[in-house]
């Protein structure tokens, strides 16, 4: 599958076979993540890998649109360096935290490449931080719950998406002439 070929048929997989990720797929998919932009070369995430079935279960019974985690193989939690290593222009503008949001897509796309489901999930803070003894000076981002899918997935349908025309503009905000 080529990376256009991915990106149009990711899907937020939500319930999962219960089939176990061999770890030389775990690791691919965390490479993934780890090769992800980040300003200045910073690299500030970390990803915290969760199979443990209870934790995984208390995760999701704190995230209000999670709750199909507790099903997941697994859960890659990602974090953010709070004082990532960027200039103050780069800090002031949370670039550090969107490279973040790139390293979870990475992972999410290289997944589906390798067969696997996956759904963003937003984690509750609190419940996270004491669940996975993550530090204070860690932005928790959201997680990737990971797991084969149960049966067969749709297809996208071509009216799932808004036209172009609605989204994209040229030169100026709203302005669709080019």
């Amino acid at each position: 599958m080529d990376a256009i070929e991915a990106i149009m048929s990711r899907h937020a997989v939500r319930a999962f076979s219960g089939k176990t990720i061999p770890e030389d797929i775990l690791a691919k998919i965390l490479e993934a993540g780890r090769f992800a932009p980040s300003p200045l070369n910073s690299q500030p995430w970390h990803f915290i890998v969760v199979r443990d079935k209870p934790s995984l279960k208390e995760l999701a019974s704190h995230a209000v649109h999670g709750r199909f985690l507790q099903d997941a193989d697994l859960d890659i939690v990602v974090t953010m360096d709070s004082d990532a290593k960027v200039d103050s222009w780069l800090a002031e503008h949370e670039q550090h935290v969107y490279s973040g949001a790139c390293a979870i897509m990475d992972m999410w796309l290289a997944a589906w490449e390798l067969g696997i489901g996956a759904c963003w999930v937003s984690l509750d803070d609190k419940a996270t931080r004491k669940t996975l003894s993550v530090p204070d000076d860690q932005k928790i981002l959201g997680s990737l719950a990971l797991g084969y899918p149960k049966g067969p997935l749709p297809h996208h349908a071509a009216n799932e998406r808004k036209p172009l025309s609605d989204v994209v503009f040229y030169e100026r905000f709203g302005n669709q002439n080019h």
